[in-house]
């Protein structure tokens, strides 16, 4: 059953992604890419906060308490590996920031949560533009000393 059950998840997993590409194919093609397209949204919704280089140092930042965090370290902050679920559930609201808001609400509405009677069309627009922007966060990774 548990063979089953991971075939399953899987196959749900790769029909997300498959219709992440969909959706958001043609604007990666005309932007320059999925990381471009990852870039943007970064800078459209985190950057404000977190820095365009994503070291916590944006222009709201010096008003925050705590300061936001250094977005480049993520991987290193994990043991070497970057936290990919974990860094979509901060983003989505189900893991709490204190920065973020109520996790029922964050501070970017209802654009990065998935909801359910929106159809399936939104919830493959929510998810590729959380995959974009966590491909690209997990793409501005410092490189630690070995």
């Amino acid at each position: 059953m548990s063979h089953m059950r991971g075939r399953t998840v899987l196959g749900i997993a790769a029909g997300c992604v498959a219709t992440a590409a969909i959706v958001f194919g043609a604007t990666a093609a005309h932007a320059g890419g999925p990381e471009s397209v990852g870039k943007q949204l970064y800078l459209k919704y985190c950057g404000s906060c977190h820095g365009a280089g994503g070291k916590g140092d944006g222009v709201v930042a010096t008003f925050m308490r705590p300061k936001p965090t250094d977005l480049t370290q993520l991987a290193k902050q994990a043991g070497g590996e970057f936290p990919y679920l974990h860094t979509i559930q901060v983003i989505d609201g189900r893991q709490a920031v204190r920065a973020h808001g109520d996790p029922d609400m964050p501070v970017w509405g209802e654009l990065f949560q998935d909801q359910g009677s929106d159809g399936m069309r939104r919830r493959a627009e929510v998810q590729g533009k959380l995959m974009l922007i966590t491909d690209y966060l997990r793409s501005i990774q410092e490189k630690g000393e070995k």
